[in-house]
């Protein structure tokens, strides 16, 4: 049985209806929680770092050993597919980017955001004057306005999110049977769509040999702060990410991902230690000096529904 995904919110026992943010909430707080939905027992996960880049994980709360969410919570996944799906797909005047499948699943149609992305592209290059309509041959009667782009990116990201907070196998395959990835006429796999820390060197390596023809989702963890430089054309502002620490051929090699940011405002809401989910166009730097161990990539950012943090802050419940 699978874990379900990690959760931000839970109750608490002795206190009624009342629903608590991670903030709010404490080791010591164990054995006195409860799924903000369906009221499995959970636990507080405190706060720590992974790995040898000591990419930090925030706290965050999971299912208690041998609990299990009951069918359809929110916090099951299937009960957070059916939840943002209902959410996408209740925007007006768009057309969906989800579609119901008779066996119950659904389709997440690559093809509307990448058509969303080519006008993202056009309006900020073209300072905002951009004709959508006049650009896109299949779409034009659906996509009008930057509150429809970011309708389609929110989803995306979403999707993304959701897989990033899923950590049990059998949830990973849960989640594969539940949504499809549509792409042109056929179909991609989500190893093809997502990529979490510990698997930047094999996004690293389809970007450089130009393998990844569409937008790709993934899970970063900011550091630093944001890098202003005025003489790029399109992206003023960046922001660097943790990176993956991978051995090759006995020599240890980084790859740095970096979010390239198309306005200020974007990184406004960002901090560093948060971790994200981005949804957009990646491409690698070549590697000038072969002795070199650093490995860099970077992803677009024109809308900032683009990006999505992976535990929401206090009060969006």
């Amino acid at each position: 049985m699978g874990k379900g995904i990690k959760m931000e919110f839970a109750k608490k026992n002795d206190s009624g209806d009342a629903v608590f943010h991670i903030s709010k909430l404490h080791k010591s707080d164990n054995g006195n929680l409860g799924c903000r939905y369906c009221g499995a027992d959970i636990q507080y996960v405190s706060a720590h770092t992974r790995g040898a880049s000591k990419t930090p994980v925030s706290a965050h709360l999971k299912l208690w050993q041998d609990a299990e969410h009951r069918n359809g919570c929110g916090y099951s996944v299937k009960g957070a597919v059916d939840l943002l799906v209902a959410d996408s797909n209740s925007v007006e005047n768009t057309n969906p980017i989800f579609e119901l499948q008779d066996d119950g699943s659904y389709l997440f149609r690559m093809n509307i955001l990448i058509d969303a992305q080519k006008v993202a592209k056009n309006i900020k290059e073209s300072g905002g004057g951009f004709e959508s309509s006049g650009h896109l041959s299949t779409r034009r009667n659906y996509i009008r306005s930057e509150k429809q782009l970011a309708s389609y990116f929110r989803s995306a990201a979403g999707i993304a999110k959701l897989r990033s907070l899923i950590q049990e196998s059998s949830d990973v395959e849960e989640l594969k049977r539940l949504v499809k990835i549509q792409y042109k006429d056929g179909f991609i796999s989500w190893n093809d769509f997502y990529y979490d820390d510990t698997r930047y060197h094999m996004l690293f390596n389809r970007l450089i040999k130009g393998n990844l023809p569409h937008p790709v989702a993934i899970s970063v963890t900011l550091k630093g702060q944001v890098g202003f430089y005025k003489e790029a054309k399109y992206f003023p502002w960046s922001f660097q990410c943790y990176s993956q620490i991978k051995e090759d051929n006995h020599k240890k090699l980084v790859y740095i991902p970096k979010l390239q940011l198309a306005r200020e405002n974007f990184h406004r809401s960002m901090s560093a230690g948060e971790t994200c989910l981005v949804v957009g166009d990646a491409w690698a730097n070549k590697v000038k000096d072969d002795s070199s161990v650093f490995r860099n990539f970077n992803i677009s950012v024109f809308n900032k529904s683009q990006f999505k943090k992976e535990l929401d802050a206090e009060g969006n419940t």
